[in-house]
């Protein structure tokens, strides 16, 4: 039976690059091995927005990834493991309600938010999506765990 699932860019980003510092080691393999395994399970169909696709190819830019493989990311997305989501006015205004009441940054609702519904699990490390307006969308599992993710901070390991 198929899995629809969404796997927040954080994960994509970690997967992809090499760690600045050795003490990162684990959270960058932790990331690739979980993003490899789900790739290749023929169960699992990957859920992203548009605009999602857009934040991981521009945060691979940023990181120093090379064109060629970014572009594979991309071809990858075309293929039917993803279910693509096309943001329009309607999403952007709901996430940006959201976003006002919780105080999030209105991209972490333009990842999930429209799949609400639709995924049955949501992967992230980030500590935005333990809030219940992710945890209403789908179950939230930190596939990177004891690792935890919170934007403009190291990663930080809670073991």
């Amino acid at each position: 039976m198929t899995r629809t699932i969404l796997i927040d860019s954080n994960i994509w980003h970690y997967a992809n690059v090499e760690p600045v510092e050795t003490n990162y080691l684990e959270l960058h393999k932790s990331a690739e091995k979980f993003l490899e395994d789900t790739l290749s399970d023929p169960e699992i169909v990957i859920a992203i927005t548009s605009y999602q696709m857009v934040e991981i190819l521009d945060l691979l830019r940023k990181t120093g990834v090379n064109p060629d493989v970014r572009k594979e990311i991309f071809a990858g997305f075309k293929t039917d493991k993803f279910k693509i989501k096309v943001i329009g006015l309607y999403d952007i205004e709901s996430c940006l309600f959201k976003s006002l009441v919780s105080n999030i940054h209105i991209y972490d609702y333009l990842v999930a938010l429209p799949f609400k519904g639709v995924v049955e699990r949501i992967y992230s490390a980030d500590s935005h999506f333990q809030h219940q307006d992710f945890t209403e969308i789908a179950e939230v599992i930190n596939p990177l765990s004891p690792w935890i993710l919170t934007e403009g901070k190291k990663p930080i390991n809670f073991r």
